[in-house]
């Protein structure tokens, strides 16, 4: 190819089944690793917003899609880990999917209070966490998942201490 320009991919050129088989089966490989770097937790954060429920098995890289992928644990993958996974961080407490008129939003129980709170009014760390297991439970994991410094939400007595 003589006519690929200095900032084009040759990933994204050379997308013919037959004249470049590898570069396409390779292309195809790289787009479903996932790449968790930074979950936004602000309050306008993809994560705490209400979305189209839709089955997803695989968390987005931006987490935008988290009720829908905890959804998707709950009924086709991994429920009593998701459980068990938001007991031990939370005792007592809860992690469920109300749906609303096609919309999907997260409703998370604790111990001690009175209603369910939903994902804009979650702690960052709470977020966060729930963000990670939803990452690590997906029932279709990718290929090759990063995870960057997904300590760094968690309480100081609960870090992992260093050397």
């Amino acid at each position: 190819m003589t006519d690929l320009r200095a900032y084009d991919s040759m990933l994204t050129q050379c997308s013919d089944p037959r004249d470049a088989a590898e570069l396409l089966l390779l292309r195809e490989n790289l787009r479903s690793w996932r790449f968790y770097d930074h979950f936004r937790t602000d309050s306008d954060a993809p994560g705490r917003r209400r979305q189209i429920g839709t089955r997803t098995p695989i968390l987005a890289s931006d987490g935008a899609d988290l009720a829908a992928a905890i959804a998707t644990i709950q009924e086709i993958g991994a429920e009593d880990e998701l459980a068990t996974a938001v007991a031990d961080a939370f005792p007592g407490g809860s992690i469920d999917v109300r749906q609303d008129g096609g919309y999907f939003e997260i409703e998370m129980r604790q111990h001690g209070l009175l209603r369910p709170l939903d994902a804009a009014e979650l702690s960052d760390g709470t977020l966060r966490y729930l963000l990670l297991i939803a990452a690590l439970l997906s029932p279709r994991p990718p290929p090759l998942m990063i995870l960057n410094e997904p300590e760094t939400s968690l309480h100081p007595c609960c870090r992992p201490s260093a050397g």
